[in-house]
């Protein structure tokens, strides 16, 4: 405070002084009220400040349950109390107010609520708790309707409102309890009643929610005028009702108003020069209301329809013609754009981008002029545009000068701006230097720095000298950060991620990041950062945090569903060994403690329960570990049952340690050791009882996988690639029973045709390599069931059921020198795998329906050496070919990605030889199980139709 008042000890003291000495001391911030005393001393004058602090929010909060709705965030914004701001005692009794108020538009009419505030001295910081009790919540009861229509009268029965609303339920006729979205959802849901009704003028309003306390019920009092109804037609020329809802905007807004309809007269002259009538005409007039009805008409003259054929570019030296014209919305006629796209609007738009476009290098005296061709050529209706442009000289600077710099190095300043010497002088740049200069003065502590550009030519025509002048202003710096709100977070694990200091200039910006770090740690619904006392002359200032901590505890529950031919194993019917086709319900369970011991580790089990899996897994999460951004550790144990093969049932028992590294914003690195017992159950082929294949085996392996992510949205990808490589190595140096490498390898790329047009790709490359083979068993058939490759289904191969690809069971060995037995068809998986898919998405109705054409090519093979490109299999026990199919599929778009369905045809399927029969039967088969049989096999194969229904694109 030395600073802010000019007394000191042995100094003259005088009037002007101590006024200036209060007035100081009130810039600060940090007082309500300053008194002087002075009195005679033995070697002078003793001057004493008598002061009343401000006191300053230093965080909010809420205790007490609180179920939805309201949340606890929307508790805690409604007291208006602001982090940091002057902290006044009244505003405690208004925050509890609006809290009550809040719980009451929500039916919490008995809800208490108590406010208290602590002060902390060392920052003179106000802590406001508010605890709250809600009690039970009341229900709605018949609304009151009010009629002020000057017809007396709804137009709707009482009934019909009420089911609009939607506060009863329906059928049962209870009524709902009371929230504040759900009375605005019931007053909008009415609204739009009568907006189907087309009664766009429809008013609707709540007047009052009435509450009986005895009955612990809500009367809403609605005021209904419904209005005349209101029909938009055209005359002279017909627009769909549907293409009318889209371009006259009265139908989004709700209203009826002359500026609404004249942006739809404007939108309307825009769709019909888009289909080719340059010169039409749209005009509109509304109708005096005559027996509850009131017309509004476009009368659309469209004139003679035409056909942009050429679109000429001239005069450009600069700029390559491509470059102009992907930049232009007027496009020549071709095969998505029958007429072209053009109009004057059109015309003036593209006009102004390119001016701005040479603009922005230099040209400031860029003209461009058009010239429109109508019958070019002698052909009626065709239009041809010529863009003339005049480029003009190029401006450049000779000279940047920046004064006012003080405390910062104008060489750092010179190094990242654009109008320097012998660039190009343009007045985007200028404000691009704006821009960094003032964010580089404020990122260091200069809150109030001005910045001022000027400029005047220089001694070369076409060039100038620009002068920036920069006043900096007072620089803050930090006093102090404190934190408050934690209540199970360890108050070290928050101090080490909060890297201002104190005595660093006082970055808002780096104050920001350290506040969306904190968010991106997932264990707090709300972080609060402000600086104290924002207005204050000071010259170092505190920096406040406070957070709200998520709950602990998290619950998710999905249900969904899959329908596709699946090969779940029958141990009682063997005849369809290609999968049958079935609907697959399924259930997941998710719940996560969070935060555990306060240092951000998360506990996890996930439970996953259909026809065809079930699943269950407990993980650990350690993230950033060793306190490395992008780095996180995850323990985890996992059991698995999946039914998905028709071969048999594979069981998998697992502990895992896995680090994960992201090396870059595209780059993710995941390193993982695992240590799991496989083995496989409802076998179905006699020949799999050789005791080596049906022993549980232990898996010791090394694995890693990269991933390089570069689509625009993960969700439904437009343009962009996605790489993985996933590697693994088993042996006996980790413990395990069985040797093998493995590597698979994913490239797809997605390419924007179109505005609206997707071509996508990916092609996939797995193979296992074998090694130290159990004696007696091959290097192929040592490598147990469940890790080998299959492939099939709505992700991969859709020529295929759900993992159907590859080799087949054909009769022979799987024991070298060992008698062959009855071949049944069934897969088996292989060592090798190639699939290639190609995708072509398009727009089909509206903006969510999207359309697929694609095309599938692969298969699993025995081994890599096997991998083969042919098209045709040379008999049934030949499946090292590749397999193709095309077909067609829909995607509808929803909030947790698109909804698909696909039909697949197979065009090469491969056929086998199989079983009909039980598994009994097909144990008598065998000349070696007594008593022996004669069978006969059955030709059977993959069908050449295949159809998927699930969620999320392919690929």
């Amino acid at each position: 405070m030395s600073k802010a008042q000019p007394l000191r000890k042995g100094a003259p003291l005088r009037a002007g002084d101590v006024a200036r000495a209060i007035d100081g001391l009130f810039a600060t911030g940090r007082f309500d009220d300053i008194a002087v005393e002075a009195e005679s001393a033995p070697d002078g004058v003793r001057v004493t400040f008598v002061v009343k602090n401000t006191w300053f929010v230093g965080g909010t909060s809420v205790e007490g349950k609180v179920n939805q709705s309201p949340n606890r965030g929307q508790v805690t914004s409604s007291a208006h109390f602001t982090l940091g701001e002057p902290f006044r005692d009244q505003d405690v009794s208004s925050g509890a107010a609006s809290i009550q108020k809040l719980f009451e538009n929500n039916g919490l009419y008995e809800a208490t609520v108590t406010p208290s505030v602590e002060r902390a001295t060392q920052a003179q910081q106000a802590f406001v708790t508010f605890t709250v009790k809600e009690h039970k919540r009341a229900k709605y009861q018949m609304p009151v309707i009010q009629d002020e229509s000057s017809a007396g009268e709804t137009r709707l029965s009482n009934d019909t409102i009420l089911r609009a609303t939607g506060w009863r339920i329906p059928i049962v006729h209870w009524w709902r309890q009371v929230t504040n979205t759900r009375t605005r959802n019931g007053v909008r849901g009415l609204r739009a009643k009568y907006e189907k009704k087309d009664r766009l003028k429809a008013k609707v309003e709540l007047t009052k929610l009435e509450y009986d306390a005895q009955q612990r019920r809500v009367q809403p009092y609605l005021s209904i005028d419904p209005g005349p109804r209101v029909t938009v037609n055209t005359v002279e020329a017909k627009v769909p009702k549907r293409l009318l809802k889209r371009y006259v905007p009265v139908f989004q807004e709700r209203a009826v108003d002359n500026d609404l309809l004249v942006e739809g007269k404007r939108n309307l002259s825009d769709y019909f020069q888009d289909q080719g009538y340059y010169d039409v005409d749209v005009d509109f007039r509304v109708l005096p209301p005559e027996k509850d009805l009131q017309a509004i008409e476009y009368v659309i003259t469209r004139g003679e329809r035409f056909k942009l054929v050429r679109l000429t570019i001239s005069g450009n030296r600069y700029f390559d013609t491509d470059d102009i014209r992907e930049r232009l919305y007027m496009q020549p006629a071709s095969f998505q754009l029958r007429h072209g796209r053009y109009s004057d609007g059109f015309l003036r738009k593209d006009q102004e981008d390119i001016e701005s476009l040479y603009q922005s290098n230099g040209f400031r005296d860029v003209k461009v002029s058009a010239q429109v061709e109508r019958d070019y050529q002698g052909k009626t209706g065709d239009v041809r545009v010529t863009l003339n442009i005049e480029e003009g000289p190029q401006w450049f600077v000779d000279k940047l000068t920046i004064q006012g710099v003080n405390e910062v190095s104008s060489q750092d300043l010179l190094r990242q701006l654009v109008s320097v010497a012998g660039q190009t002088f343009a007045d985007v740049n200028l404000a691009s230097d704006r821009d960094y200069l003032l964010t580089y003065y404020y990122a260091r502590g200069f809150p109030n720095a001005t910045f001022t550009a000027a400029w005047q030519p220089g001694a070369t025509p076409n060039h100038v000298n620009v002068v920036y002048s920069i006043k900096e202003g007072n620089r803050q710096f930090v006093r102090e950060v404190l934190t408050s709100g934690l209540k199970t977070t360890r108050q070290g694990y928050v101090d080490k991620r909060i890297t201002l200091k104190p005595g660093d200039p006082l970055s808002p910006i780096q104050e920001t990041e350290i506040q969306k770090q904190f968010y991106d740690l997932g264990m707090f619904a709300r972080v609060d950062t402000a600086v104290q006392n924002p207005e204050g002359d000071e010259e170092h200032k505190y920096v406040l945090y406070n957070f709200e901590e998520a709950d602990r505890y998290t619950f998710t529950v999905g249900i969904g569903a899959q329908v596709a031919r699946f090969g779940t194993p029958s141990t009682t019917d063997l005849s369809s060994p290609a999968g049958t086709t079935g609907f697959s319900p399924e259930l997941s369970l998710n719940v996560s403690r969070l935060n555990f011991l306060g240092i951000g580790h998360v506990i996890s089990g996930r439970a996953v329960y259909s026809a065809i899996e079930k699943r269950g897994s407990i993980s650990y999460l350690q993230p950033r570990f060793r306190d490395v951004d992008g780095r996180n550790i995850t323990y985890s144990v996992l059991y698995d049952n999946t039914l998905d093969v028709r071969t048999f049932a594979a069981k998998r028992e697992e502990g895992s340690i896995q680090i994960s590294q992201k090396f870059s914003k595209s780059l993710t690195g995941l390193f993982r050791f695992s240590y799991r017992r496989v083995s496989v159950s409802d076998v179905v082929i006699p020949v799999l009882l050789v005791p080596q294949l049906l022993q549980p085996v232990r898996i010791g392996i090394l694995a890693g996988n990269l991933a390089q992510d570069r689509r625009d949205n993960p969700a439904d990808p437009h343009k962009g690639m996605y790489n993985t490589a996933d590697f693994g190595l088993a042996g006996g140096f980790f413990g395990s029973e069985r040797s093998f490498a493995r590597l698979l390898l994913r490239n797809a790329t997605y390419y924007q045709l179109t505005k609206t047009l997707v071509l996508a790709r990916q092609t996939q490359f797995g193979i296992i390599l074998p090694f130290s083979a159990p004696r007696g068993v091959s290097p192929e058939e040592s490598v147990p069931l469940p890790e080998r490759f299959f492939a099939g289904g709505a992700d991969s191969l859709r020529g295929f059921p759900y993992n159907e690809a590859g080799p087949r069971d054909t009769g022979a060995s799987l024991v070298p020198g060992g008698p062959a037995s009855q071949p049944t068809g069934f897969p088996l998986g292989g060592n090798a795998l190639f699939a290639n898919n190609v995708e072509l998405r398009f727009p089909f109705i509206g903006q969510n329906l999207q359309g697929v054409v694609f095309h599938d090519l692969g298969n699993v093979y025995n081994s890599v050496e096997d991998i083969s490109f042919r098209f045709h299999q040379k008999d049934p026990q030949d499946f090292n070919y590749a397999v193709q199919a095309a077909g067609l599929g829909i995607r509808y778009k929803t909030p947790v990605g698109p909804v698909r369905a696909d039909f697949a045809y197979s065009i090469n399927p491969p056929a086998f030889v199989g079983f009909k029969g039980t598994p009994q039967q097909l144990l008598g088969c065998n000349p070696n199980v007594p008593p022996a049989g004669v069978c006969v096999g059955v030709p059977q194969s993959i069908s050449h139709f295949q159809f998927f229904f699930s969620i999320g694109q392919t690929f």
